[in-house]
Formats: structure tokens, sequence, C-alpha cells
């Protein structure tokens, strides 16, 4: 049957967290798309306890850093947030978790490129004497602190999840190696699909694979991945137009 979807009859593998990956496997199947849930990070959330001193009346910040740093840290915290603590998101998925979990959002960027985007906005700026509570999992990034910092403010961290590897069966494997095309959000997303698929190393980076960043992508290609597109931004609508552009490219559309 002849479609005029953009993605017809393509398979999409879709490497985010489950939790995560709804709405990007949704705009990819309405594109015509099959979209290939396959997680290779696994999201393990840090009883409340194991946080440490968590002292939010004397900040004057909460930054999060993904969905993932929302959703377990509302989880574990169940107390109302003081009333003078401003909340910042890094992207719109992070934005989104929050105003689902019933806070809100007094800052995220304009556009959706992680702690690159909200370095850039207005209220991250003068920073001087403000105090910053990081909510992320364990380890990560340190650029949002180390700017914040050089801007005159103090950071702590709560580390309310642990990031392990995902675990796929042979068949599960096989099938991600069907796929037409992958799709990953993180460095560590990619270090991992390797490492879960490295019996198809070779064939893997045969794959176009699509990021969300330029360092995400200098990352793939160091690794050997032959054709990587970045998308304007992290959004799911991003990551889709640019699945679609990636065949008007080479002539298919």
């Amino acid at each position: 049957m002849v479609t005029d979807k953009p993605l017809a009859g393509q398979r999409i593998l879709v490497t985010r967290p489950q939790a995560q990956s709804d709405n990007l496997t949704d705009l990819i199947q309405k594109a015509g798309g099959e979209a290939i849930s396959f997680p290779v990070i696994s999201i393990q959330p840090l009883p409340a306890e194991s946080w440490g001193p968590v002292n939010l009346e004397q900040n004057d910040w909460l930054i999060f850093v993904s969905r993932n740093a929302v959703n377990t840290f509302i989880d574990g915290w169940q107390q109302k947030l003081p009333s003078q603590l401003q909340l910042a998101a890094v992207g719109d998925g992070t934005a989104s978790a929050m105003r689902e979990a019933g806070l809100s959002v007094d800052c995220q960027p304009d556009i959706s490129n992680g702690s690159e985007g909200l370095l850039q906005m207005p209220a991250m700026q003068a920073m001087q004497g403000k105090r910053v509570l990081i909510a992320r999992g364990v380890g990560g990034r340190e650029l949002l602190a180390d700017t914040l910092t050089d801007r005159g403010a103090t950071i702590s961290y709560v580390e309310v999840y642990r990031r392990t590897l995902a675990q796929h069966g042979r068949e599960a494997c096989v099938t991600a190696m069907h796929t037409d095309k992958l799709v990953c959000t993180s460095v560590a997303g990619v270090d991992n699909l390797c490492r879960i698929l490295a019996e198809f190393r070779a064939e893997l980076f045969c794959k176009p694979l699509v990021v969300v960043s330029e360092r995400i992508r200098d990352h793939a290609r160091t690794l050997g991945f032959r054709w990587v597109e970045v998308s304007a931004d992290a959004s799911d609508t991003a990551v889709l137009n640019t699945l679609i552009e990636m065949d008007k490219q080479h002539g298919k559309q």
C-alpha cells in the first residue's frame, strides 16, 4: 500500500529509558515508522534516607537535570517545597515532568538543549551569593555546577537515582540490529548501546544514528559510528524531524 508518511516502512530503535520514550515512540509511529523500544539505561531510584541532608529552606534554586530527577525526587521527598525556592528545568521533557508533578517551572531554556541552554537564560546570569541545589543521578556532567560556581553561586547536589546497564536477551538484541536508524540521547546511552550490542559492533557502526548534541555526536564518532546527525534540540519533535530529514539528504523522498 502506498503511503505518504515520511517514515513509512522504517524501523527506528529508541534507546531511552522506558518511562521517557513514549512520546517519541508515538511521534515515530504517527509518521509511519515502527518504533522499537530498546532501553540501554536502567534507572534505579535511591531511597530518600540515602540522599544525605537536603535543606531546601537554605537554597534559592532547585534545578532538575532530567525527567528521572524530577520523578525520583518527588517520590522520595513527599513534602511541600518551601515558598522561596525557585525551580528550574534543563529542557522541555524535564519541565513537563515538573508540571505533571504539580510543580511550577520558574526557568527553562528557550531551546531544549540541556545544561547549555539553561545557562544562557537571564535568570541564571546574576548568581552571586545564590545557593543552588541540583537534583540528578549519581555522577554526571559538571558543566552546570562549574559555570554557576564561576558566576558566584554555591552549589550542592542531591543524587536521587543511579544509572545501570540495561539487560537484554539475545532475541531482543537481534531485533535491535534489524532496525534502520538509531536514536541515542546521551553519551552514556551511546556507550551502553555499544556494550549491549558488542557482538554486532561492526554492523552497528554502519547504522544511521540520531543524537541531540554535538558533544554526543563527537563521542559517537570516536567510537566508530559513521553517520551521526544532530537534532536541532533535544525535543522529541526535533529528533523526529532529523529522522525524516536524513532520508531527504539521500534522495529517498
